[in-house]
Formats: structure tokens, C-alpha cells, sequence
């Protein structure tokens, strides 16, 4: 059986199993509620899995790596405690929400209720362009790594695996992804932490070690200025990025409210050890020079090709392919969820019933897979890149989500344009002075060498959303009745029982 045969028919024993367990489920999705949330009654193993298999995406697998590769020691220590910290920041803040907004279905419910008009468009442009490029950041690792390993088209390899994620999130939502989110996890924790133990078996430890003294000694320093920079940045990008993400906060409201902070605890905890795990497989290219065709995110798949052979690189196709459709699935239906919650039902027809919703955020999961396939066929970006680059929108919502959620007082004006200007300003400083959007780059302003640089591009969109978040509620505090919240969902529950929504 030649290799893109066999790589066929793994990923296709996988998808029907998948989309088997989809079926299976489909039952007991009855609302929009169990759409969404599931629910509301995970408990800590259930939701520690669907947290851990969200978060371990294609980019844990193909990003660690490369960001190893790129930044060294300190690239990889700083991909895990960056994602680990994150995910233990959220805890909090998922505790305050379920006391808030208990009957909360996305993150989207939190800023209409607790912003203004304003504030709620703006967002929901900023997440839908997250979310897509989010999608985007998945969809190149599902073709990378077919292409990689066993050689079939970047372009089937999207396609096949967007199609076959989007089979089983359509028809059963989040009761869907939940049940095959346990099993993904397992799988993944199972296996990820074989190949390195694996691949060093024929690849010296003391061999890398010299080859990389040899070859690169400046990334195996704990001291290089773009080594710390990384380690420094990174964690404020995946705060961002767990902040804003539909995804978690879909979790949080799913959540038993007495678990929430366990669970999210023990996802973090956990999590910080795969990043460490496959992000040592790049030190294995760079201490023997091995080539990468594909560029630096196929830096895992190409090592592990090498040194584990066909056996390995088949287990290895199981483990990422496991890694993208977890995360894949539970953003299709993050981003349904947006579209149909916040957009359809609260822009084109407040009036819709709960079956009409149901429909439509079907659909939208659709229309959001194939977006997804559109904006990754050209393969614009490395995936570090694209995960730095999104970063930019994501540190500039960690202020207003912080403040919006404990303090009573914090001015809206405040929140908009500190997103607005922090954005447009990191952006500017991602691009060395120009907007840098993928497939098009617009030259606007010669920078100082010093200032601009991808990573530097989210501290400036933090800080100036920071200074102006903070700022103008100091100067114009406005206040804010958090009991407003509370009573929504009164309102809401009862609709739900008098079976109007």
C-alpha cells in the first residue's frame, strides 16, 4: 500500500468513527442550548478533556515545534508556560461569569449585556476575524502534515478533514464535540509524549546536543534577546487568546458551576506538558541539519518521518489528526454559535424561535467550513506567524474582558478606542510599519528598527488598550448594575420554560 493510500484510509477509519459518534448523540440535541453549551451539567473529567482537546490544537503539535526551532530552548519553555498560564488565568474569571450570567451561551451574551451597541459590533467583527483565523491556523496544519507524511495534496488534506469535522459538529453541535473530545484526548495524551522518547532512541540525546552547539549554539542559550522576547510575549498572546475564544467560554457556561475552577486548573496544568513534548522534536533538525521542504511548521511531522519510520509517522498522523479535529470541531461550532446567537437572533430576527436557530446555526457551521477551506488554500503564513499576528486583536481584549467582568465602573468609551487604536497601533508595529494581512500588505509608516517586530506588535496593542481602558474609567468612571445581568437570565430561564425561545 503506498503511503498516500494508506494515509487515505487512516484518516478515513477515523472520520467514520467520528462522525458515527456525531450520530449517535445527534438525539439529544433538543435546543439551542445543548447546541451550545450541552446542556450546562459537565463535570470535571468530561470538561477537563474537551478543555485539554480544544486546547491542544494543531498548533501545539506544529507550532511548539517550531517555535523550538526558531527561538530554541527558550521558544519551547515559553509555548508552554504561555498556554499552561492562560488557561489557569481563565479559572476566575469562568467562576464570576456562571454567578453573572449563568443562562450565558458565548462570550458574545457578556459584552452585549455589559457594553454598548458599539462596543458589542466592534467585538463581534474582532472575534469573527479571530475565529476565521483561527480556522485558518487548522486547516493549514490538517494539510501540512498530510503533506509531509505520507504525501498527498496540502489541498485534499484541507479539504478532507474540514469536510469530515464538519459532518459530525452539524449534527450534533456541542453534545457532538463533547463526546468525541474525550476520546480525542485520550489519544492524544497517549500518544504525544511516545515520539520523543521514540525519536531520540535513534537521534543521540548527546548527538543533538552537539550538533546543535555546533550549528546553532545561540538556541540552546537561556540568555538570547529574541529567546526571551518570545518567552516574555507569548503568555500575554494565549491570555488574549483564552480570554476572547468563544470556545472557553462555551466551556465555562457548560460547566457544573461548582467544578469550574478545578477543571480549568487541572486543563492548564496538564496542558503545559505536550507543547514540551513534541516542541523537543525540533531540536532534533536543528542539531542534524535536517532539511524542511515544507518550511518550519512541518519541522515535527519531518523529524518524526526520519527517525520513526512509517510506523511512526502513521501514529503520528492519528495524534495530530486527533489534535485538529478536536480543536477544529469546537470552533465551527464556536463560530455557528456567534453567527446564529449574536448576529441572526439579536440582528436579522430577534423573533426567532428555538428550531429556526437550530437551523441556521447548521447552516452557519457550514458556511463557516468552507470559509475556512478559502482563506488556507493560498497557505499564506507560517502557523507561529499566524498564531503572533492574531495575538495583536487578542491582547487588546484581555483589559476590557478583565475589567468588564470585576469592576462596576469601567467607561465604555474607554474600552472602544483603546481596542480600536491598540489594535490598529500593534498591527502597524506586527508589520515594521505596514498592515501585514496575509495576502496583502499595505505600506503606511517607516518605524524605528527597534520598534517594530511581530512580537512587539501585541505588547503595544496591550498596553495603549490598557492605558486607555484604565485611563478613561479613572477619569469617567460609569457605572454599571452587574444585577442586570442576573435579572437577563431570570428573563431568559423563564422564556426557555414557557417554551418561547
Amino acid at each position: 500500500m503506498s503511503n498516500q493510500l494508506l494515509g487515505i484510509v487512516v484518516i478515513a477509519a477515523f472520520g467514520v468513527l467520528w462522525i458515527a459518534v456525531g450520530l449517535s448523540v445527534a438525539r439529544r440535541v433538543r435546543s439551542t442550548d445543548d447546541y451550545l453549551v450541552g446542556g450546562r451539567n459537565v463535570g470535571v473529567a468530561l470538561g477537563s478533556a474537551t478543555i485539554l482537546a480544544t486546547w491542544v490544537t494543531g498548533n501545539t503539535i506544529l507550532a511548539a515545534p517550531e517555535s523550538g526551532y526558531t527561538f530554541g530552548v527558550l521558544g519551547v519553555l515559553g509555548y508552554a508556560v504561555g498556554g499552561g498560564v492562560a488557561v489557569l488565568a481563565f479559572a476566575p474569571l469562568a467562576r464570576r461569569l456562571r454567578t453573572l450570567l449563568p443562562a450565558g451561551r458565548t462570550v458574545g451574551d457578556f459584552f452585549r449585556l455589559r457594553y454598548d451597541r458599539k462596543n458589542y459590533g466592534l467585538f463581534l467583527v474582532m472575534l469573527i476575524i479571530w475565529d476565521l483565523g483561527w480556522l485558518l491556523t487548522q486547516g493549514m496544519g490538517a494539510g501540512i502534515i498530510l503533506e509531509s507524511v505520507f504525501g498527498i495534496d496540502f489541498h485534499v488534506g484541507l479539504v478532507v478533514t474540514v469536510a469530515i469535522v464538519t459532518t459530525y459538529v452539524t449534527i450534533g453541535g456541542m453534545v457532538s464535540v463533547l463526546s468525541t473530545d474525550f476520546m480525542q484526548t485520550m489519544l492524544i495524551m497517549a500518544v504525544v509524549f511516545l515520539f520523543p522518547a521514540w525519536v531520540y532512541i535513534s537521534a543521540n540525546p548527546v548527538d543533538v546536543y552537539q550538533g546543535m552547539a555546533g550549528l546553532a549554539e545561540a538556541k540552546l542559550s537561556l540568555s538570547a534577546a529574541d529567546g526571551l522576547l518570545f518567552l516574555a510575549v507569548i503568555p500575554l498572546i494565549y491570555t488574549g487568546e483564552v480570554f476572547m475564544d468563544n470556545t472557553f467560554w462555551q466551556r465555562a457556561f457548560a460547566l457544573r458551576p461548582n467544578v469550574i475552577t478545578r477543571t480549568f486548573t487541572l486543563a492548564g496544568i496538564g496542558w503545559v506538558f505536550v507543547p514540551i513534548a513534541t516542541g523537543t522534536l525540533a531540536w532534533v533538525a536543528v542539531g542534524t541539519g535536517l532539511e524542511l521542504p515544507g518550511g518550519p511548521s512541518s519541522v515535527a511531522p519531518e523529524v518524526v518521518a526520519a527517525y520513526t519510520g512509517r510506523v511512526g509517522a502513521v501514529i503520528f498522523l492519528v495524534l495530530i489528526w486527533a489534535a485538529l479535529a478536536s480543536t477544529m470541531s469546537a470552533l465551527l461550532n464556536a463560530v455557528s454559535g456567534i453567527f446564529m446567537n449574536d448576529v441572526y437572533n439579536n440582528f436579522v430576527r430577534p423573533q426567532a424561535g428555538d428550531r429556526e436557530l437550530l437551523r441556521v446555526g447548521r447552516l452557519l457551521t457550514i458556511v463557516a467550513a468552507v470559509i475556512t477551506i478559502v482563506i488556507a488554500w493560498p497557505r499564506p503564513l507560517t502557523l507561529l506567524t499566524l498564531l503572533i499576528l492574531l495575538g495583536v486583536i487578542n491582547a487588546a481584549y484581555i483589559p476590557p474582558i478583565v475589567m468588564g467582568i470585576f469592576f462596576r465602573k469601567t467607561n465604555p468609551n474607554g474600552v472602544f478606542w483603546g481596542v480600536v487604536i491598540g489594535t490598529v497601533a500593534g498591527l502597524l508595529v506586527f508589520g515594521d510599519g505596514a498592515f501585514d494581512l496575509l495576502w496583502l500588505r499595505l505600506e503606511v509608516v517607516d518605524l524605528p528598527a527597534w520598534l517594530g517586530g511581530e512580537l512587539q506588535g501585541a505588547v503595544v496593542s496591550f498596553l495603549i488598550s490598557t492605558v486607555a481602558t484604565v485611563g478613561w474609567t479613572l477619569l469617567r468612571p460609569r457605572e454599571f448594575d452587574f444585577r442586570s445581568m442576573i435579572d437577563w437570565t431570570r428573563s431568559e430561564n423563564a422564556g426557555i420554560a414557557e417554551g418561547k425561545k
